[in-house]
């Protein structure tokens, strides 16, 4: 999903060339390590089996 998110890479002369393109995925990939370290979404108290 942050693939499709993420802005293309831009043209001009501050564009990365040839090494943006090759290391964007691990940019891409650090990015969701880093939003899926910070969200919670609660899934271990969701699976718990009340007891009773």
């Amino acid at each position: 999903m942050l693939k499709i998110a993420m802005p293309e890479p831009g043209k001009g002369p501050f564009h990365g060339g040839i090494g943006e393109s090759q290391f964007s995925s691990f940019l891409i990939e650090q990015h969701a390590t880093a939003i899926a370290s910070r969200i919670d979404l609660k899934l271990d108290s969701r699976l718990e089996a009340p007891n009773g």
